[in-house]
């Protein structure tokens, strides 16, 4: 987000003019009144001043003083040019400024109209998020000393088109899209009488609404790369845009989560997550729920859980065996109960590589008798790969056990 104003150390360095105690000045045929006089720039402590050239005057002499009426503490300095800067000021503080022309004799001209010029207040310090809502964020930051306003710019982190607001309070509130991360600063400015604004930087920080339901949840892949049966499951779930983190639960057969865990957001689109426990037993059917949180200082503000997504890990205790003592009588499979199923699918290729699986049938038994790769027999000397599918059907929905992992066979001729 870009300031109001801005002045660099370059702009001190080219104008900086030091303004020194005047000297005593000859009480003689005066020069012309200088007009124009305006502020054009300003930082913490130094504030820019310029006016119109009078034709006569070799130098000028520039006053301020912190009160409009000039009494007490006058400073004030002669320069040669039609613009200079005063420093060594207060920030965020109102002083008052007049200028007068001096001609070559040392004859002083009356003074311009004083004007009140302004130092722009620090930058405003602890700014935070202090209520995340669906629709609505809040925020508070401490009050920068000399203050007219506060300039409040918030923009989506999907959007390029920022709003902007002007508050005199130090909190803030403002309607927000659901489920989203916003980039929010506060400038803090002083307004003069003469309409003139110095303002300081921003102080920007990211704040969010209440992460929505979390939606997409599902097991990515169980086991380790060589053990079906080791005890690891990764976990997939589309990101959320407002979430700075995640929790999420795991439930075997029991009313107690088994695995509760917090992570922390992920810049991709779908969030993976490892979790490696004992507890993550074969043989059942278990589900998971995830729910996003936003940070309000040290504290935790969740949003909706997910529904619950059941899982079951390849199944157990799988065997094989020739049913007769020809390829076409077929090959029985058997495997464990797993707990919690509805009903196993099992299916067969000759190219496990493949996306074309046949199924072989759908059963409530822990047994099947493969006859059949497609609509050909299986025939001796060719290797068979089978897969076991647990299904769990909850209302309308039906989830599946770890669909990666298979086993095979291969039938041969034993002669005697």
């Amino acid at each position: 987000m870009k300031n109001l104003v801005k002045f660099s150390k370059a702009w001190m360095l080219a104008l900086l003019c030091v303004l020194f105690l005047g000297v005593g000045i000859k009480a003689e045929a005066a020069p012309g009144t200088v007009t124009g006089l305006k502020q054009t720039g300003h930082n913490t402590t130094a504030v820019q001043v310029e006016w119109k050239k009078v034709t006569d005057a070799a130098k000028y002499k520039v006053e301020y003083c912190e009160n409009s009426s000039f009494s007490g503490n006058i400073k004030s300095g002669e320069i040669s040019t039609n613009s200079g800067v005063i420093g060594g000021l207060t920030a965020g503080k109102s002083y008052y400024v007049r200028v007068s022309a001096i001609d070559a004799s040392g004859n002083v001209g009356t003074a311009s109209s004083k004007i009140e010029v302004v130092t722009c207040p620090s930058k405003v310090s602890g700014l935070k998020q202090t209520k995340a809502e669906n629709e609505k964020i809040s925020l508070s930051w401490n009050k920068a000393a000399g203050a007219s306003y506060y300039r409040i710019g918030y923009v989506k982190s999907t959007s390029s088109k920022p709003t902007y607001k002007n508050v005199t309070t130090n909190s803030y509130s403002f309607k927000a899209s659901a489920n989203s991360q916003y980039a929010v600063a506060v400038l803090p400015a002083r307004k003069s009488s003469t309409g003139y604004i110095a303002s300081n930087d921003y102080t920007q920080t990211t704040m969010a609404t209440l992460p929505g339901k979390i939606s997409s949840v599902k097991m990515y892949a169980s086991g380790s790369d060589t053990k079906p049966t080791a005890n690891i499951v990764d976990f997939t779930w589309k990101r959320s845009n407002a979430a700075a983190g995640y929790e999420y639960e795991v439930y075997g057969s029991g009313k107690k989560p088994i695995v509760k865990k917090s992570v922390a957001n992920q810049n991709s689109k779908t969030i993976l997550v490892r979790e490696k426990s004992k507890k993550l037993k074969n043989g059942q059917f278990m589900k998971i729920r995830v729910r996003g949180y936003v940070k309000i200082g040290r504290t935790k503000k969740y949003g909706k859980w997910s529904d619950y997504t059941y899982f079951a890990k390849y199944p157990t205790g799988i065997k094989k065996s020739m049913v007769g003592n020809r390829a076409s009588d077929g090959v029985k499979i058997s495997w464990k109960k797993v707990s919690g199923a509805t009903n196993y699918t099992v299916y067969v290729t000759k190219n496990p590589r493949s996306t074309k699986w046949s199924k072989v049938t759908t059963t409530k038994k822990t047994n099947c008798v493969i006859k059949k790769c497609g609509k050909s027999a299986l025939t001796t000397y060719t290797n068979y790969y089978y897969r076991i599918v647990a299904n769990k059907k909850v209302k309308k929905t039906t989830y599946k056990s770890d669909t990666d992992w298979y086993n095979s066979f291969r039938i041969v001729t034993s002669y005697y």
